[in-house]
């Protein structure tokens, strides 16, 4: 478990024990998927999916403990057991949340500790796969923000209307994000950084539907020995060899801002039927290569009894200008006179800075299935394509060769979600 985590699960446990005989009461669950993929590719997608398949990418344990002491006063600890983001193979036992709630009326509440951010639709229940229908949230929208947990302060306001509710949630932290980069020539690798958060949602509900525009700022910090370049630029690098260059940055950054907005819409149509939507843009500053993306999802689900088919269709795009500099990185090859022991490493500095660089154009269309066993489990299974255009990070590309691109990937998924 991260030393942030064991502080604020230390910090909470205490306050239990504090409490003593004044608890009011103390409840706890379950939750967990087990969960299995394969594909129909030889390259990893996904980070664990490939043809031999895998149950990292979706299995999860976790378990919940509620305890309020007074009316106004709670704490909440919620611990999960789920493949590492800091290493490639193994699991760690995380704190999703540790926090102490203060609620001085109905229409307030504050709380303090490692939360949440509220920026999508199901961004508090995303661990707990039998919350919601489909086999796992779509990578297109649920993958773009820097982050979806941190540790800081979040207060919600609440009106109750007529026939509606509308509730403000704002949140101001920090989090320590996991970043995998893999490159063809060197393989996976993963660094963290500290990213400040400020941001947060405004949503409406009433019985049948449910608005939700979310935002946020993202201020990430890389540190001194890590740096990530504002732009590059082709430039010779011997007079005597013309003709034989490379990009080069022209300046380093160890600081990157991301401007978030989303919108998400949940709608209980008649008949069973019910429509799910969320967009996600996120806008990066002080670099031109950074994650300068926009992705969104449309979902159609129909319950049937215990059965609740459903399809959805997602996408995720780069802006242009991050196909345009990733193309000419691939692009660029010494002449035939330059000797190969100065050519080859000039050449793989490209493909690695080309491999760097979070770039995504793809597409993706699902058609699955949840079963509901009884009220707290269900069986999924989902069949997704996903169209890989110019490129994909998600995408893990062969060694020796060009980035995987013009490609298709077929994901068979087979879930047991349970919650207690």
């Amino acid at each position: 478990m991260p030393r942030h985590s064991r502080q604020l699960a230390a910090a909470l446990l205490c306050a239990l024990a504090s409490a003593g005989a004044a608890a009011v009461e103390t409840s706890w669950s379950a939750f967990g998927t087990l969960g299995a993929a394969v594909s129909d590719q030889e390259w990893t997608y996904a980070r664990h999916v490939d043809d031999r398949g895998t149950v990292k990418r979706d299995t999860v344990l976790g378990a919940q403990l509620d305890t309020h002491f007074t009316p106004a006063w709670s704490a909440t600890l919620q611990a999960k057991v789920a493949p590492s983001l800091r290493e490639e193979d193994r699991w760690d036992v995380t704190a999703s949340w540790a926090f102490v709630s203060w609620r001085p009326s109905n229409e307030w509440l504050v709380r303090a500790g490692k939360l949440r951010v509220p920026l999508y639709l199901f961004s508090e229940n995303l661990d707990v796969g039998q919350s919601y229908d489909f086999a796992r949230m779509p990578a297109e929208t649920y993958a773009i923000a820097p982050t979806t947990d941190m540790q800081g302060l979040y207060v919600t306001r609440s009106w109750v209307l007529p026939d509606s509710e509308v509730n403000l949630d704002l949140v101001a932290g920090r989090a320590r994000v996991y970043h995998r980069f893999y490159t063809r020539d060197q393989g996976p690798a993963i660094d963290h950084v500290h990213t400040g958060l400020v941001g947060g949602a405004l949503s409406w509900r009433k019985d049948d539907l449910t608005l939700r525009a979310g935002f946020g700022r993202a201020t990430t910090r890389l540190g001194p020995s890590l740096t990530f370049p504002v732009s590059v630029r082709y430039t010779e690098l011997n007079p005597q060899l013309p003709g034989f260059g490379a990009y080069l940055p022209t300046s380093l950054t160890n600081e990157i801002v991301n401007d978030i907005v989303a919108l998400g819409m949940d709608w209980q149509v008649v008949g069973g039927w019910r429509v799910l939507a969320e967009y996600v843009h996120n806008m990066q500053h002080k670099t031109r290569h950074g994650f300068a993306t926009q992705g969104g999802h449309l979902a159609v689900l129909k319950s049937t009894g215990r059965w609740t088919p459903y399809v959805v269709a997602s996408a995720l795009k780069s802006d242009r200008s991050q196909k345009r500099i990733r193309q000419a990185l691939e692009g660029v090859r010494a002449p035939a006179y330059v000797p190969e022991a100065i050519a080859a490493p000039v050449e793989a500095s490209q493909r690695i800075l080309a491999d760097v660089i979070p770039y995504h154009d793809q597409y993706t269309l699902a058609v699955g299935t949840s079963f509901a066993l009884n009220p707290h489990s269900k069986i999924k299974v989902e069949w997704a394509h996903t169209r890989i255009q110019s490129g994909s990070a998600f995408v893990d590309s062969p060694r020796g060769g060009p980035p995987v691109s013009h490609q298709g990937v077929n994901v068979l998924t087979l879930n047991y979600n349970f919650a207690f």
